[in-house]
């Protein structure tokens, strides 16, 4: 039986998270670097303090002077460094760049051998150099594994708790005595490496537990990056099927719009002839026209707060004040409705689009939104009298000869009336018992 080896494709990483992750990479750097800088800082000052408090209590001995000097120094030293770091990764955030992987394993080794060259310096104050190993100074190795953490590589974390552990007990050898014939506990750590080749691994295992705790804040920042990468494509994609603000409060309310009742304005526009312009040219011609025409509704519908819930080839309903509501819809879909005919009639003489004429049709009223459909398949929707009143004033316009129709309801809401205004009496509307009163926009 012959076994077909196919080999498995990684998944490709889009741009935007390499840019995430990277940047997010690059803060973190950055605020370690700002911790250790403030660490060292920190350091500093109690050295100085404890130099002070000696002073005061007794003589420094020679030995213990150049200790501390060789203390300020170092310290001095990590915290200037940390503090460029800092500075220079701040400067680096600012302008997009990234951090190559082999200048954090170059960072990790200076700092590491830095400790290191400050316990060998320091083991000549000492009467057994030895004992330097067992000072706190040792214990500044595990501030730089512990906070390799931040650099979100399992590797880089490994590395540093293994260059630590591998410089300690290389040093420590160094520094041990020769055996005596003594075999109490202060001979031991004085000549037999046991005790510092133990310390050497847990310096070791830390930076694999280090690196472990990396690679799952890695994962973390991952998958926070990619769910907001997925989120911000569903908006996107889903936006080009209804509005983007409906896409994003759907989302928000996990696909469930709760039906409820809100004052909205309603406004139908229609293209006249289009029918006829459909039928004498090419479907990319007719496709062509329709996205120059909707790109400038779109522009002016945004502008002011409306959402286009629908396109109808022709046309499109467009709503101002639901799902997102408006102080005065009425006035926003008005004022939309003015500039998209002030904007069709600049785009003709700019020759953007053909010669095209529209009608307008705008109602205020109350209206139920929310989702309608099944279980597998719903769409937001607005339903109310104040949806069919707009479509029925829309069509009012060819019998008029006119552009843009607006209901009595509308002008109550209006603070000022556009100019011009003409009141067009009440009219009988198909499907509605009572009269509509009328108004003239254009």
């Amino acid at each position: 039986m012959t076994f077909i080896y196919h080999k498995r494709e990684k998944a490709e990483i889009s741009p935007y998270f390499n840019l995430a992750f990277s940047q997010e990479n690059l803060r973190r750097e950055q605020q370690r670097s700002g911790l250790l800088a403030a660490v060292f800082g920190a350091g500093l000052g109690i050295a100085v303090l404890i130099n002070v408090f000696i002073s005061q209590s007794t003589l420094l001995q020679p030995a213990q002077y150049e200790l501390m000097r060789d203390v300020f120094i170092f310290l001095s030293f990590m915290a200037v460094y940390e503090l460029n770091l800092w500075n220079m990764l701040r400067i680096w955030l600012r302008k997009g760049f990234s951090m190559p992987q082999i200048a954090k394993f170059l960072n990790a080794t200076f700092e590491i051998s830095a400790i290191t060259l400050l316990l060998y310096v320091l083991s000549d104050k000492f009467d057994h150099p030895i004992l330097v190993m067992l000072s706190p100074f040792a214990t500044l190795y595990y501030f730089f594994i512990i906070l390799s953490t931040v650099r979100l590589n399992f590797w880089i974390s490994l590395y540093t708790g293994l260059i630590a552990g591998l410089e300690f007990f290389l040093l420590s050898l160094y520094l041990l005595e020769e055996p005596t014939t003594a075999h109490d506990s202060v001979s031991l750590y004085l000549s037999v490496p046991l005790a510092y080749l133990t310390k050497s691994c847990i310096l070791l295992l830390c930076g694999v537990c280090a690196g472990y705790v990396s690679r799952q804040i890695q994962k973390s920042v991952q998958s926070s990056i990619e769910r907001s990468e997925m989120q911000n494509q569903l908006i996107t994609f889903f936006g080009q099927q209804v509005s983007p603000e409906i896409a994003e409060l759907i989302i928000k309310e996990k696909g469930m719009l709760k039906s409820q009742h809100m004052k909205v304005s309603v406004l139908f526009l229609d293209i006249r002839n289009f029918t006829k312009f459909a039928d004498k040219h090419t479907a990319d011609e007719v496709v062509a026209y329709q996205n120059s025409f909707f790109k400038i509704i779109v522009e002016m519908v945004n502008r002011h707060g409306g959402i286009v819930n629908q396109f109808l080839g022709d046309g499109c309903m467009i709503s101002f004040g639901a799902p997102i509501p408006l102080e005065n819809p009425a006035q926003n879909a008005v004022k939309a409705g003015l500039e998209i005919l002030a904007e069709i009639k600049k785009a003709v003489l700019e020759n953007r689009i053909i010669p095209t004429s529209v009608g307008i049709g705008v109602h205020v009223g109350d209206a139920v939104i929310g989702n309608i459909g099944t279980d597998t398949r719903q769409q937001f929707s607005i339903t109310g009298n104040v949806v069919i009143l707009a479509a029925r004033i829309e069509q009012l316009n060819k019998e008029y000869g006119t552009n843009m129709l607006i209901s009595q309801d509308v002008i109550n809401e209006l603070a000022d009336y556009p100019v011009p205004t003409e009141q067009l009496g009440i009219v009988d509307v198909k499907g509605m018992e009572a009269g509509v009163e009328l108004y003239k926009l254009s």
